[in-house]
């Protein structure tokens, strides 16, 4: 026996720590043996036993060729040189084995260990195949987290049929093509995300996450963890080794800043720092990371109003609006409204119509929630509705219901206040409202859609009186945009 090898020869009583070594070794499950420099076994587990049928007695002391079938063990041994996943047969069985030798600090040959990873291909199949269901699995979820944070419109699910809407989608287009700021300001309920979105989807970066954010939702002491993350460790309740934040999860594609005039001027100078710089750190970080992200903004505030009352930076918005996007609001095109309502109609889930002169009431109202106010009154009205049809009865019970406060009492007083209040709403001109004073003072009542034409009409023909007939400062006087006028001037044969 070697005396280089007699501390690990475990039947060997003079060490003292043999029991243990020997438990330990034994409680790899895969065959491992070990031997000398001559290539005798010193050393045989519980499992080895189990594999070759033969007891550690019987293999102790003996050189290794005549226990394990083709073993070269004896020869790494000797050579000093690792032979790592080699097919030896071993029982007329093809094994994986490694063989390694033991060398001692001063460079010497001790010995060799020799373990079988794989007792036969069927094992190192098996594991293959659990390794490619377990690659499968982390591909269908990284897959389904680029789905959420994937960008769901392109430009032609952007309904509209205005001169407006189009031009826009041809604008945004262009820009969607560099990789500019863009900042896109409208009204809530525009569908400055959808903008968002498709300027994203035609963009280089497409293939690339859209992460998004909306600065007014999340609270302002939240709001740095959320688009920086934070390490291991930054604040009480942080999670173990940290979690990225949007900027991070952005990288290589876009950022999404809804409600950026809502952002805390403390945030604004963090954001603009990361801007300028392209790099970001997290809270309780360390080191800087380098970024590359592109910034897409919206808000419905006035931002220049906000810049004069010191709530928001001028040299942000300078960042911020390379390009800029002013989606008009719904009531300055109501041509659109028409499609977008038989567009929610079309839906597998309501598949429904509705009459000409009810699309005229829809026409008719400001929808100061614009687009996403009159889709949630369509779908309203689609489960209020009898009929295959939504009438128009049903579209102006509904609005003069659900949009108009309420006068003083109840019953058919309330019904004539509803209606007053209601073409007030149409028609921002208080001179006009004494029109409807004849629903309450014993005259017949006229029907609420005549009121609403009439009292327009007024309007229209009062406000070219003012302008001296200039239909630009008229539609501005009217706050419709002039192409919205040009159809009412149509319409009420005014032309």
């Amino acid at each position: 026996m070697d005396d280089g090898l007699k501390n690990i020869y475990l039947r060997d009583r003079n060490c003292p720590n043999c029991d243990i070594y020997e438990s330990v070794l034994d409680l790899i499950p895969e065959p491992l043996v070990i031997v000398d420099r001559e290539g005798y076994i010193v050393f045989f587990n519980q499992a080895y036993e189990n594999y070759l049928g033969i007891s550690k007695e019987e293999a102790l002391g003996r050189y290794v060729p005549e226990v394990i079938d083709n073993t070269r063990l004896h020869i790494v041994s000797k050579s000093g040189k690792s032979e790592l996943d080699c097919i030896q047969k071993i029982k007329n069985r093809d094994a994986i084995v490694q063989r390694i030798p033991i060398v001692s600090s001063d460079g010497e040959n001790l010995g060799a260990i020799g373990k079988v990873n794989f007792q036969n291909k069927a094992e190192l199949k098996s594991l293959m195949d659990r390794l490619r269901s377990l690659e499968n699995e982390l591909s269908q979820y990284k897959e389904q987290s680029l789905v959420q944070m994937r960008a769901a419109y392109t430009f032609d699910q952007i309904i509209g049929v205005s001169e407006q809407i189009n031009h826009l989608k041809e604008v945004a287009e262009k820009y969607a093509a560099t990789d500019l700021s863009v900042l896109i300001l409208g009204e809530t309920g525009v569908g400055k995300d959808l903008f968002a979105q498709a300027i994203h989807n035609a963009s280089p970066r497409q293939h690339d996450p859209l992460v998004s954010i909306n600065c007014a939702a999340i609270p302002h002491e939240l709001l740095e963890s959320e688009l920086f993350g934070y390490e291991d460790g930054a604040f009480t309740g942080a999670r173990k080794k940290g979690k990225p934040g949007k900027f991070e999860l952005a990288d290589g594609g876009t950022l999404f800043l809804d409600e950026i005039g809502d952002m805390p001027l403390s945030m604004q100078a963090k954001l603009l720092r990361v801007l300028q710089n392209r790099q970001i750190e997290r809270i309780g970080g360390l080191s800087s990371r380098n970024i590359d992200v592109r910034i897409i903004a919206s808000t419905n505030q006035d931002l220049d109003l906000k810049i004069n009352r010191k709530e928001f930076r001028r040299d942000l918005l300078y960042r911020l609006n390379a390009a800029t996007i002013k989606i008009p609001p719904l009531r300055e095109r109501p041509e659109d409204i028409k499609i977008i309502v038989e567009k929610t109609l079309a839906k597998p889930e309501m598949q429904k119509s509705i009459d000409d002169q009810a699309i005229s009431y829809l026409q008719s109202y400001r929808w100061p929630g614009n687009v996403r106010e009159l889709i949630n009154v369509v779908e309203r009205l689609v489960y209020l509705s009898d009929g295959e049809v939504v009438s128009s009865a049903e579209v102006k019970h509904l609005l003069v219901d659900l949009f108009e406060d309420r006068g003083p009492g109840n019953g058919e007083d309330t019904e004539k206040s509803n209606e007053i209040d209601m073409t007030r709403n149409f028609a921002d001109n208080k001179d006009l409202i004494e029109l409807t004073s004849m629903s309450s003072g014993g005259e017949s009542k006229r029907n609420l859609d005549d009121l609403v034409k009439e009292i327009e009409k007024k309007a229209i023909i009062q406000a070219l009186e003012n302008c001296k007939n200039n239909k630009a400062q008229a539609a501005k006087q009217l706050g419709i945009h002039r192409t919205t006028l040009y159809q009412k001037l149509t319409k009420h044969g005014l032309e």
